[in-house]
């Protein structure tokens, strides 16, 4: 185990392993390696908000649950910059979205990728039609990675059955 230089009780995040070596610093914070499963990490990191949060925070907002404190408001304010700029936190959180709806729904994908694309207009106040060669590839992707067998069956049959209609359009 590394020496921390004080009494706190150091340990991996993810695999609560305690073999670590020091690994530089991030932000002025110690950074340490787990030997066990490679994470870097900081002991004690600071709170950073889930994709996923965030998202329930965006879609609030655009409901007109305007947050009371101008910090909250700030906050929401650069979330939704961050969401028209398709920061990878969004992209992410409308991954995640459209795969966890898959899982709880068994809706078609059809379906789940069309409510996807509300939600993006939803938060955004956009036309997806707009964005969507410049979104599409990398949310794809991330719905690719997290989705399960299943769901990457379903995406890949239907990205291959609509990938015609793209090349015929060029």
């Amino acid at each position: 185990m590394a020496d921390t230089g004080d009494d706190e009780d150091v340990y991996c995040s993810e695999c609560n392993g305690r073999d670590f070596v020091k690994n530089g610093k991030v932000r002025k914070r110690q950074r340490f390696r787990c030997r066990a499963c490679g994470l870097n990490f900081v002991n004690n990191p600071k709170h950073r908000w889930p994709p996923s949060s965030k998202m329930i925070n965006l879609v609030l907002l655009q409901a007109g649950d305007e947050p009371e404190e101008p910090v909250e408001a700030a906050r929401t304010d650069r979330w939704l910059l961050e969401a028209k700029e398709h920061h990878p936190w969004f992209v992410r959180a409308l991954a995640e979205q459209a795969v966890t709806t898959a899982d709880q729904e068994r809706e078609s994908i059809e379906t789940i990728l069309t409510r996807t694309w509300e939600l993006y207009a939803f938060i955004t106040k956009r036309d997806p039609e707009h964005f969507y060669d410049a979104l599409a590839p990398e949310l794809y992707l991330d719905m690719f990675k997290i989705g399960g067998t299943r769901f990457q069956a379903d995406l890949m049959k239907w990205l291959a059955a609509h990938s015609w209609e793209a090349d015929d359009s060029n």
